[in-house]
């Protein structure tokens, strides 16, 4: 996409982040937590541990889509975001984040955005929704 992110419109789409969770990025996010549960710690009998919902959160904001430009002098706010965890994600498996404009509305005379975040895994089941509501200062 070559729009920066105040010109985006319903119906953009951002490209994808395509990542798979290593063993040290999921455990640098659990340290700084100081979360040390098991599940996200050690392998759980068949499978690897867990990925960090913390970390999930990281990565499903429109920020890490590579097509992701702000114009000079501009900036990004969150101003809502809703999101629902839908089944777990494991490390070492492949993640697909995708972004989509659903909406644009104005409030309080400031233009906003609602983006639809969804993440999958390669069996294409989805892990994490997630509607942002982005609004910009300085465009």
């Amino acid at each position: 996409m070559e729009k920066f992110a105040h010109e985006l419109v319903p119906g953009d789409i951002y490209d994808p982040l395509e990542i798979v969770i290593e063993t040290e990025l999921n455990q640098q996010i659990l340290f700084a937590q100081e979360t040390f549960d098991l599940r996200y710690v050690a392998d759980n009998g068949d499978r690897p541990a867990m990925v960090s919902p913390a970390l999930l959160l990281q990565l499903a904001a429109n920020t890490k889509s590579p097509s992701f430009k702000l114009a000079e002098g501009t900036g990004s706010v969150l101003a809502e975001a809703k999101t629902e965890f839908l089944g777990p994600a494991y490390v070492g498996e492949r993640l697909r984040v995708s972004w989509r404009v659903t909406d644009a509305y104005e409030k309080r005379d400031r233009q906003y955005y609602v983006m639809e975040t969804l993440m999958e895994n390669d069996d294409g089941v989805t892990i994490l929704r997630r509607d942002l509501h982005l609004t910009f200062f300085g465009a």
